[in-house]
């Protein structure tokens, strides 16, 4: 590694790392090359970022191997060779804690960023993020919504309950070509090795402590917690043919669909007592999920669509509310997807109630409405929704824009789609 002169503080030297995002092993050698750098007595790091794809398994860790080192006196400076690319937009160098974000909008789509977390109410606010930024991104199958959410929730509590820091790093990609998600959870506390070896289970290596956390009702405490989570969160992805890596202590577990693998060293490793903790998985959201089969017969409940569920079973939708207003295509293709899954997924009849939207664009319209019954037909959208609610104007532009839409699918393909006058 070359040592740099810092211009801007002739009394300090900068040790540089260049450091290329799209390797899983990044993590790794960047905390190699930081050590390599305060052996040699340097505190001040500058890390030469290369343009190029990353993935949540890197930019998670190497956002918590940062905040390590920054609390032992080191200071990093970033530089890319595009403030713009991909990587930068990640936020790793600094990730916003969810539970204090000041500007809430960033949390509308929370895909692509590192976040840290620090409280429950920092692990419900990105939980229920995650899965309505995913209602609202694509078609999910049955089964998917449920798994992730407990997934999310109980590795996310993992790290508050037994990391020894209480707090952690997450980062969530969705990949809509390949119909993927990709999720990574990072600590850079005890590791699961120093969270179990004190229980009554007393793993003798790395490997046995994560092998027995993957295990039912497996747990440090009793009164913290039931053992569940981590057994769960690995049925559910097998269930749904996904893949999965559970790294601390030097230990990896992966496995892929029925194929395990494990390692005794190469993990990141930040000393005897800072074993830290990566929880990487991917699963295919076009596959169903059997819950109540991964799960030994438990359905968790959907909390989200229980408050919109009326005593009848059907899912009112409040438009006014569940729409980032009713003039743009974007918006109502965000509120499309979200009701569709409602519909394909959960099989429920959805109530659009459109209740205190005072102007409805043709274009909004045609969105939400028209593109349901030009691809699914009108039979299927009278049995599974209902309008309520909606003033005469309003009726009469969504009733110009599905028209205009069905002589385009039925009749003339070159008629434009519906535009606001």
């Amino acid at each position: 590694m070359k040592e740099v002169y810092n211009m801007e503080n002739c009394q300090n030297y900068q040790y540089e790392i260049p450091l290329t995002m799209a390797r899983t092993s990044g993590a790794k050698y960047l905390n190699d090359q930081i050590l390599a750098g305060r052996n040699k007595g340097y505190s001040d790091f500058l890390l030469k970022i290369k343009n190029s794809k990353t993935y949540s398994n890197v930019c998670a860790p190497i956002a918590g191997i940062l905040d390590y080192y920054r609390n032992l006196g080191c200071d990093f400076e970033i530089q890319y060779e595009d403030a713009q690319s991909y990587v930068a937009h990640t936020r790793f160098e600094k990730p916003e804690d969810a539970g204090s974000t000041i500007d809430k909008s960033d949390l509308q789509y929370p895909f692509d960023k590192v976040w840290t977390f620090r409280t429950s109410e920092g692990v419900n606010a990105l939980v229920n993020a995650y899965i309505l930024a995913i209602r609202q991104a694509d078609i999910i199958s049955p089964g998917v919504i449920q798994s992730l959410e407990w997934c999310l929730n109980e590795t996310l509590d993992n790290t508050l309950q037994h990391s020894g820091i209480e707090h952690g790093y997450i980062m969530v990609q969705l990949h809509k070509t390949v119909k993927q998600l990709s999720v990574c959870v990072f600590d850079a506390g005890i590791g699961i090795y120093n969270s179990l070896k004190s229980s009554k289970y007393h793993p003798e290596t790395p490997l046995d402590a994560i092998t027995l956390a993957l295990q039912e009702k497996v747990t440090r405490d009793d009164t913290i917690g039931q053992g569940n989570g981590l057994w769960g969160f690995s049925k559910l992805i097998s269930n749904a043919e996904g893949r999965f890596e559970v790294s601390s202590n030097g230990a990896v577990y992966y496995k892929d669909n029925e194929n395990v693998r494990t390692t005794l060293s190469g993990h990141l490793n930040l000393g005897k007592k800072y074993g830290t903790t990566l929880i990487d998985f991917q699963l295919n959201y076009s596959h169903e999920i059997d819950v109540a089969r991964a799960l030994n017969g438990y359905q968790p409940v959907d909390l989200w669509l229980e408050d919109l569920e009326a005593d009848n079973g059907e899912i009112v939708i409040l438009v006014s509310e569940k729409s980032s207003g009713t003039g743009t295509r974007k918006s109502a293709e965000k509120l499309r997807t979200m009701i569709m899954n409602i519909t394909l997924a959960d099989k429920k009849k959805v109530i659009l109630d459109f209740t205190g939207v005072h102007l409805l664009s043709s274009s909004f319209s045609d969105e939400l409405i028209g593109k349901i019954i030009s691809q699914y037909g009108f039979v299927f959208f009278i049995n599974h929704f209902s309008i309520i609610n909606l003033d005469a104007f309003n009726a009469s532009i969504l009733n110009r824009s599905v028209q205009q839409r069905m002589a385009q699918t039925y009749y003339d393909s070159t008629i434009e789609d519906a535009k606001d006058i």
